[in-house]
């Protein structure tokens, strides 16, 4: 505990001390630094917006009106790859020009393609898969900030897609949606694309005269040449606002009142477990501005049906897999309540993941009376702040009292684009509680090095109080990446409202990566990356079996070799050599009832090639064999599918992946999932999508058809049809009855 205390006192002083430190060392609009391979003496790059002078702009994709010939253009882009620092080939040159009025900010771009038949549109929907076709980008960095972005993005179709990027892009929330127009044609050997967007759906500084971070982004699909407009290193992605340039120009304009309210009706019909019943429910959704930076988010009778299915997975360890969130309310702002690194399937400890409210442990829907949520910042200071109340949650024949969260996180910049916070974490559920204090850091001295340092301390009724911390750096020169971090989680650690697959233990991870490029063989590999990882986890607790120290209980040491080709598909060869040490019996899924794999100390070694194809191609294969050991037994599997792009507006995807594991005594298993994806976009606002899967473990087959049309900006009629039923079961239970849903969901967004 005094270490914890300790290490809370450094960064609540930093907290203090670096503002004062901020204000005198931070010219945040200050020349970007060249680096190596980038063209000499470029720095940042400014462009300039010019006020409509005849009016308004007609969005038609044309830009012919004269107010577009006069406005300065942004050009002179810079390949990231494949050859840093050079031009764009021949036939790629790009130019985006910046107008605006009262209302809306017009962004137009002309870019040139020698030759438009190659040009790749994957999808036409919303949040389309961004790098699978042509690709143009703007980024805004509102605040000048160095650290936060809002990003549009859209494709030769003028499909829309955009998000917000945090942390200096180091964070991207792609489920963030605003209203913006874009517009697009193909003339000759050049397409052109006009946008319009709402200065009242931005937060930006309330002054006469506004000025932008601004980073530009073409991929060139056929050829995978990406472009800049200001030059980013290419181990960074678009996002990197530390490389952007600078808008100017904007004078005079307001954010808006920035109020949203989207009411929502849904009406069910579903047979679950032999009974047919149906349903009719409304709720209310809520965007308040207070201020120039302020966003108050209300929820209330919140629904989620109108979600894609999770993708299902088959556990062959001894710890909870990873689920993304796909929940709207949850994703609008979610770097807000980031705290330490971002989630991953590789996460060891996630303080805040908001899948904890409103799903089970199973990930059966608790439903979720509603809730609010203020975010935001004012001049260098951030702040998030959470409340949201569930109802009762019944788990079979037992019925859980409500439960109420809170999250509150201060976070205070620092320097070019450091940050420390405070934050603290709460449930309450039928008189038992679980909250948790801690702070912060995230210390960037330069832009290749990446320090973060987190302490929490936690207390839940009945089992009192425990500690965690973790620090990590990272140092990544360009061409070579070095990683290393540390996680403590005290025994009596408990974090409800977290993302936590091991308690108790101490886990050190450390890696290594190198990047190389070899010139005799650009024209078909774009990049070799050898890698090796070490992930040790180690328990001070007894071992029940010798009565000795438990010490390590998990080592892996993970070689890895990825070849990135030219059309970015990709291939590798990982293995793994895996010490694990079990203190009871483990039963994966999937093996006989009565069988499990004895406790004891094992170490085994697998395989695995992978092949991952571009789905810029038609078809796009996928691939992937697996071969080893498996404790004191065998591991062999692979995994194949291909996605088919028959036309921009259909696709499917077919995948099968199959495990066999054979054990000592007799005992052998083996799992099979497969699944099948439908997308159809009739047009950029209407879509037919078809998700269905088989878990042999589970004997399930499950089926996700989802019916979208936007009516009006964000605002859309679903139509879901949901069904579950079990195969290879001989006599099926009531709980093992078929169940089917059909949901229509209609919103409508009114916007002040």
């Amino acid at each position: 505990m005094r270490r914890v205390v300790f290490i809370s006192s450094v960064l609540l002083g930093l907290l203090v001390v670096l503002p004062s430190a901020s204000r005198a060392q931070a010219p945040v609009a200050s020349a970007a630094a060249p680096a190596a391979n980038l063209p000499p003496g470029e720095g940042q790059k400014r462009a300039q917006a010019t006020r409509v002078a005849n009016g308004r702009i007609t969005l038609d994709g044309r830009l012919d009106e004269s107010d577009w010939a006069a406005a300065p253009a942004a050009d002179r882009f810079w390949q990231q790859q494949p050859r840093e620092g050079a031009g764009p080939s021949e036939g790629h040159q790009s130019a985006v020009r910046f107008l605006y009025d009262d209302e809306y900010l017009y962004i137009g771009a002309t870019f040139e393609e020698a030759e438009p038949g190659r040009l790749v549109v994957n999808e036409l929907k919303r949040d389309f898969n961004a790098r699978d076709g042509d690709l143009y980008v703007v980024v805004l960095d509102t605040f000048l900030d160095k650290l936060n972005a809002y990003a549009f993005q859209t494709n030769p179709a003028c499909a829309i897609r955009d998000t917000q990027s945090y942390d200096d892009g180091r964070t991207i929330n792609a489920n963030w949606d605003g209203v913006w127009f874009c517009r697009s044609t193909v003339q000759g050997t050049t397409w052109y694309v006009e946008q319009a967007v709402p200065f009242k759906q931005l937060r930006f500084p309330r002054k006469d005269e506004q000025t932008w971070g601004l980073q530009i982004y073409r991929l060139v699909r056929h050829s995978n040449e990406q472009l800049m407009w200001n030059p980013t290193p290419r181990q960074f992605n678009q996002f990197k606002t530390s490389y952007a340039g600078i808008l100017d120009g904007i004078r005079g304009v307001q954010p808006g009142r920035n109020i949203r309210i989207k009411p929502f009706v849904t009406g069910l019909a579903q047979s679950l477990g032999g009974r047919r019943n149906s349903d009719a429910d409304g709720g209310l959704d809520m965007k308040v501005g207070l201020g120039t930076n302020l966003v108050l988010d209300g929820t209330w009778r919140t629904d989620f049906s109108q979600v894609e299915a999770d993708t299902q997975q088959v556990n062959l360890t001894r710890f909870s897999l990873f689920f993304p969130e796909k929940r709207e309310f949850f994703l609008e702002n979610q770097g807000a309540f980031q705290i330490g690194p971002p989630a991953s399937s590789a996460s060891n400890l996630v303080p805040f993941f908001s899948r904890t409210i409103g799903l089970g442990d199973t990930g059966t829907p608790v439903p979720i009376v509603g809730g609010l949520r203020l975010t935001g910042k004012v001049g260098r200071n951030s702040v998030a702040l959470l409340n949201m109340q569930t109802e009762e949650e019944v788990r079979g024949a037992t019925t859980l009292p409500s439960a109420n969260y809170s999250v509150f996180r201060y976070g205070r910049e620092f320097l070019r684009n450091s940050s420390a916070g405070l934050f603290y974490l709460g449930k309450a559920r039928g008189g038992v509680d679980n909250q948790l204090v801690g702070a912060d850091l995230r210390f960037y001295p330069t832009r290749q090095w990446n320090i973060d340092a987190m302490v929490m301390h936690s207390e839940r009724t009945g089992t009192g109080g425990g500690d965690a911390w973790r620090g990590g750096v990272q140092y990544d020169a360009g061409l070579t990446q070095y990683t290393v971090n540390y996680t403590s989680l005290g025994r009596t650690f408990k974090d409800e409202l977290g993302f936590v697959p091991r308690e108790g233990v101490d886990i050190l991870n450390a890696g290594l990566l190198q990047r190389l490029r070899p010139k005799r063989l650009a024209g078909r590999i774009r990049e070799i990356r050898p890698q090796v990882n070490l992930a040790r986890y180690t328990r001070g607790a007894t071992n029940p079996q010798t009565g000795g120290r438990i010490g390590v209980e998990t080592q892996t040491l993970t070689p890895q070799a990825t070849v990135e080709f030219s059309n970015a598909s990709t291939a590798d060869v990982t293995v793994v050599r895996d010490e694990e040490l079990l203190i009871a019996p483990f039963r994966p899924q999937g093996i006989p009832a009565g069988r499990a794999i004895a406790p004891g100390r094992y170490t085994f070694t697998a395989t695995t090639l992978t092949y991952t194809g571009s789905n810029s191609q038609r078809l796009a294969p996928t691939g992937a064999f697996r071969t080893g050991q498996y404790y004191d037994g065998t591991r062999t599997g692979f995994t194949a599918g291909a996605r088919l792009r028959v036309s921009a507006k259909f696709a499917t995807t077919l995948s099968v992946s199959q495990d066999q594991i054979t054990l000592p005594n007799g005992v052998s298993f083996d799992t099979t999932l497969s699944s099948l994806r439908v997308d159809t976009s009739f047009s950029t606002r209407m879509f037919l999508n078809a998700f269905v899967q088989y878990n042999s473990v589970t004997k399930q087959v499950s089926s996700n058809v989802r019916y979208d049309l936007i009516h009006h900006p964000l605002s859309d009629v679903y139509l879901v049809y949901n069904d579950a039923h079990f195969v290879d079961i001989t006599r099926p239970t009531a709980a093992q009855q078929p169940s089917r849903a059909l949901i229509l969901k209609v919103t409508h967004l009114l916007s002040f």
